[in-house]
């Protein structure tokens, strides 16, 4: 089967993760704050430690997925990984008082909700619905 829609997925994860940093960074008054817990620090030492903030998912994330995806082949690990990033973008932009207007915010800030509730969404499916190839031993080897 063809590793596209893995790809294709991490591909929009890392092109959301540039425009969510990029609103962030206009928006330094939106720190990450999931279920109402805030990290001391500036919002703008968060996303160069790649700690995310309340608009903008940790960067590591979608590179992981990149590299998980373009490494993707019969019996690896890549469509776990895309998969569990992928839910752990929507977690955590459920879990974020900005995603739910909690915090003021501009449009800007408000499609980043959008944004990563799609990129989570497009990741975790494409490594779910992902099937193994005819004849292909689907077990996880490390």
């Amino acid at each position: 089967m063809s590793r596209k829609p893995l790809l294709a997925a991490a591909l929009l994860s890392v092109a959301t993760t540039v425009v969510t940093t990029a609103v962030s960074l206009r928006h330094p008054d939106l720190p990450d704050e999931p279920l109402g817990l805030r990290f001391p620090g500036d919002v703008r030492v968060h996303l160069a430690l790649g700690l995310g903030s309340g608009v903008a998912a940790p960067w590591p994330m979608p590179l992981i997925a990149l590299v998980a995806a373009l490494k993707d082949g019969p019996g690896r690990v890549g469509p776990a990984r895309t998969c569990a990033i992928g839910a752990t973008m929507l977690v955590g932009t459920v879990a974020e008082p900005a995603s739910w207007g909690l915090r003021p915010r501009s449009d800007a800030a408000r499609l980043t909700v959008v944004l990563h509730l799609l990129s989570g969404s497009a990741l975790f499916l494409a490594a779910t619905l992902r099937r193994p190839e005819a004849g292909v031993d689907s077990r996880v080897q490390p």
